[in-house]
């Protein structure tokens, strides 16, 4: 329902911790929005308007989309929130950027970049892994705690990489680097966040570490035979059917990601897996990628971002400003541990400082995934404690809202300042013959 906020009237100041009033729209439709056919409007208004609104402002475009999801969400104008149906199309627009990192990465290119991207990958997991223990450990939480807060500052996601595809700099190695790089943190932090889930429960056992050490190379090995093989008879011209290419290439997407999750990872690995599985054939006939391509832009990863603007809560800064000094513990230690490990990689692999900064812009992110843990933590009870004392606090929780909001932003702003300077910088002039 309409969310009023009620900070804004003095009377009611006794009412902080309330959440809203309920209210109807002046034209009586509940409020937020239920009706596919509203939802879906508003949805589109805002993919057609973002462009427009950033062209003028001169900021991002997927900025403009989590700006207007925060301004709809329940906190402000409450016109949306994050139900199932727009939950499916975050899901979706995620697992396409995935998608998309794979199949446009140049497997020669990722071949010879593999044990960049492992070092990287190890580094952006290790480092803000490490200040997330160290951070606890000083606020004195306990171990399970400090392990669960290191997961949650190692864990990233790619919002900034549509930035990357418009200026054209995908080929780069740093980028090649920081999107394997993001696949391997991937792994180590959802293997993490397993280990911890066991020790809560007592059930620590060695199912994970065969998950991992077989069925993920398993799964590997038969997606990329498999759609290799399907491939030379589906993604050719000489195929009959062009929505048969369309329906192959999605299905591809969530078959394979169906199996990662079923290993007990998360579905963005699965999607990253199919996008390399696709990408020996499609570099030969790239037309049956073109439809899969403009409906992901298009649609289901703006839905993504307009999706993590609804996670906003400005109330929280007013609600809860003693909690700010933590956000501001937390930001500062997640997006610095983030920079530390691009800034060494840079160094030991000869990168320049934009290459530097826009690793650091792609790593620095965080989004459902962080939330997903953050909401485990608020829940889960740590064992032996009577009264029963959460892993994650109220204050740590509001904290990390603050730094899942604040790292969306940052991110792409970083991203296209830097992304900008590489794809403009003046290239060397050739040789000229003798």
């Amino acid at each position: 329902m309409f969310s009023v906020p009620l900070w804004f009237n003095p009377e009611l100041s006794s009412l902080f911790n309330s959440r809203s009033l309920s209210l109807k729209s002046p034209m009586n439709i509940p409020l937020p929005l239920t009706d596919p056919v509203y939802l879906f409007c508003v949805i589109l208004l805002c993919l057609g308007l973002a462009p427009w609104i950033a062209a003028k402002t001169k900021l991002p475009a997927l900025v403009i989309l989590m700006l207007m999801g925060a301004c709809l969400s329940p906190n402000l104008l409450g016109i949306l929130e994050r139900n199932p149906a727009i939950q499916l199309l975050e899901r979706i627009g995620l697992l396409c950027i995935m998608l998309l990192a794979g199949v446009q990465m140049n497997l020669t290119d990722l071949k010879k970049v593999g044990s960049r991207a492992l070092i990287f990958g190890l580094l952006t997991f290790t480092i803000p892994f490490s200040i997330g223990i160290l951070l606890g450990y000083l606020l004195k939480y306990s171990l399970l705690s400090n392990l669960l807060l290191g997961i949650l500052f190692s864990s990233h996601v790619l919002i900034s990489y549509p930035i990357v595809m418009r200026w054209n700099i995908v080929e780069r190695e740093a980028i090649s680097v920081a999107i394997g790089g993001t696949v391997v943190t991937s792994i180590l932090t959802l293997s993490g966040l397993a280990i911890v889930q066991s020790l809560v429960k007592g059930e620590m056992n060695s199912g994970l570490f065969l998950k991992l050490s077989m069925g993920l190379p398993l799964i590997i090995l038969l997606s990329f035979w498999t759609v290799d093989q399907l491939g030379k008879i589906i993604l050719t011209p000489e195929f009959p059917s062009p929505s048969g290419q369309f329906t192959f290439i999605l299905g591809t997407l969530f078959v394979i990601s169906s199996v990662t999750l079923l290993l007990g990872l998360d579905s963005i690995v699965g999607a990253f897996i199919a996008g390399l599985a696709l990408n020996r054939s499609l570099s030969h006939y790239k037309e049956a990628f073109q439809q899969v391509e403009f409906i992901s832009v298009n649609l289901f990863i703006p839905c993504f971002l307009l999706s993590v603007g609804l996670l906003a809560n400005p109330k929280i800064l007013i609600q809860y400003p003693e909690n700010l000094g933590l956000a501001a513990l937390v930001i500062l230690g997640a997006v610095g541990s983030k920079f530390a490990a691009a800034w060494l990689s840079g160094l030991s692999f000869r990168y320049s400082l934009p290459e530097v900064m826009i690793m650091t812009g792609l790593t620095m992110s965080r989004a459902a995934l962080v939330l997903v843990i953050a909401l485990y933590g608020k829940e889960a009870i740590l064992p032996g404690t009577n009264p029963p004392i959460p892993l994650v606090s109220e204050g740590l929780f509001n904290a990390i809202v603050v730094y899942i909001i604040g790292t969306c932003f940052v991110g792409p702003l970083i991203t296209n300042r830097f992304a900008k300077h590489l794809a403009t910088e003046t290239l060397p002039p050739p040789p000229q013959p003798s």
